[in-house]
């Protein structure tokens, strides 16, 4: 019986929709769909073809990066300099209105920037300075946003697995990605800072400054010294990694492992190396690793059965026919990302839409790079979105009393909020993507 790629298509996106709902893992709900139609519509060969995609995933020289740059988070968080930032910046910035959470924001761009895990920089941050904010009697609600928004720009900054998986699907340089992703990223955790301390200017009682007697715990030269100490391992980490790819030294993966290595040598400089640590950020990692390695497979699994199956071309002819113009189109895809976001991990709905979308960005004239960084940005939203927001549930993990999933997610939406006028900044000003990665040593 012969089924138009229009039927197939429908019948794989109401049974991925179901699966979602389901309650099962997604990764055996995305293998098992693509395992299923593959062998009905294709024949006995998707099962030679589960194989291919094991073994061409697990080879893929890019991908060995995912677990360098895990390990190398994890060593950092291990480190303690998260710590020795927050007692420091804290009281540095605490005299400001609303200065807690911006030394919060501060800390989490420079930890962006040295790891692509969104848990750990979650987590951490939540541990520290939460329960001082809580303290402080700060809006609980604008708090939890401030901690969720921060700790998800791990994903957007470089070095960011999130880049490093976008990559190969795309077929574009992940160090180029790396650089284009640099300005908006930042410019990203700027914005959350301007916006908690207008804020806070107008509203004093959504973020009061620290009392003058723990502003004194350090004099001002003692404020400097230990901000540039404890910074200067920070930077060290990010130029082992960014500068050896911006001068074209080597590529993301060797950077990755210079990384490691360097927060290997950070942790022992700070005393915190040992071998209880040691294993703890191996099991980490491999636990992290594992679930992004598993979730490719299977997740490009189900693609390329999707693919094989004429559903790209349907998506295509689809978006490609409609009367709205090449940025009618572009609102749309950037929608689908968002709904997706808020359904799936970020992991599977990005290989599921990069293969769909990137050509039919080409046919609409778009620059490949421009649209990466422009879905990256969107994907943002992904993580502070219910019912499937990793940091709400990371964040959850760590409250201290008083603070509720309700404070979580009401907090979290002027974030989002942010995340688009980003986006809008990258549409208006395209070289806040492009300008770096025109300027890479090649």
């Amino acid at each position: 019986m012969v089924v138009s790629s229009m039927t197939v298509f429908v019948l794989m996106l109401l049974a991925l929709i179901a699966g979602i709902f389901s309650g099962y893992y997604l990764f055996a709900v995305l293998g098992g769909l693509g395992v299923i139609f593959g062998f009905m519509f294709w024949g006995p060969d998707v099962f030679n073809l589960v194989f291919l995609n094991f073994m061409g995933t697990v080879k893929n020289y890019t991908l060995l990066a995912i677990p360098l740059f895990v390990f190398m988070g994890n060593m950092l968080q291990q480190s303690g300099v998260a710590n020795k930032l927050f007692d420091v910046m804290g009281v540095a910035l605490g005299g400001l209105r609303g200065g807690l959470a911006a030394a919060c924001l501060f800390i989490s761009i420079l930890f962006a920037a040295t790891t692509g895990i969104v848990g750990a920089s979650v987590v951490t941050m939540g541990l520290l300075f939460l329960p001082a904010m809580v303290k402080q009697n700060y809006d609980k609600s604008m708090a939890c946003g401030v901690i969720c928004a921060g700790g998800t720009l791990g994903i957007l900054i470089p070095p960011s697995v999130m880049l490093v998986v976008y990559g190969p699907a795309a077929g574009l340089s992940v160090g180029k990605l790396f650089y284009g992703a640099m300005i908006p990223g930042v410019l990203l955790g700027l914005l959350y800072i301007v916006y908690v301390l207008v804020k806070c200017h107008f509203n004093p009682a959504a973020g009061p400054p620290l009392p003058a007697e723990e502003r004194a715990r350090y004099t001002t030269r003692g404020k400097l010294i230990g901000i540039v100490l404890h910074i200067l391992p920070v930077f060290a980490l990010i130029l082992s990694v960014l500068g050896v790819i911006w001068l074209g030294v080597a590529p993301p993966t060797e950077a990755a492992a210079i990384g490691a290595l360097a927060s290997i040598i950070i942790a022992a400089a700070y005393r915190a190396l040992n071998l209880k640590v040691l294993k703890e950020t191996l099991y980490r990692s491999l636990q992290t690793s594992c679930m992004i390695y598993t979730i490719v497979i299977f997740a490009g699994l189900f693609v390329s059965v999707f693919m094989r199956l004429g559903g790209g071309k349907v998506v295509q002819d689809a978006l490609l026919g409609l009367p709205f113009g090449k940025w009618g189109v572009f609102a749309i895809m950037m929608l689908v990302i968002f709904i997706l976001g808020m359904l799936m991990d970020w992991i599977a709905s990005l290989l599921i839409i990069v293969p769909i979308f990137t050509p039919i960005a080409a046919a609409l004239g778009f620059d490949p790079l421009w649209f990466a960084i422009s879905v990256c940005v969107m994907y943002q939203t992904s993580f502070l979105t219910p019912p499937f927001a990793y940091s709400i549930f990371y964040l959850k993990g760590v409250v201290p009393p008083g603070v509720t999933t309700m404070h979580i997610m009401s907090g979290v939406w002027p974030f989002v909020g942010l995340q688009i006028v980003m986006l809008l900044l990258v549409l208006l000003f395209p070289q806040l993507a492009l300008w770096l990665p025109s300027h890479m040593i090649k």
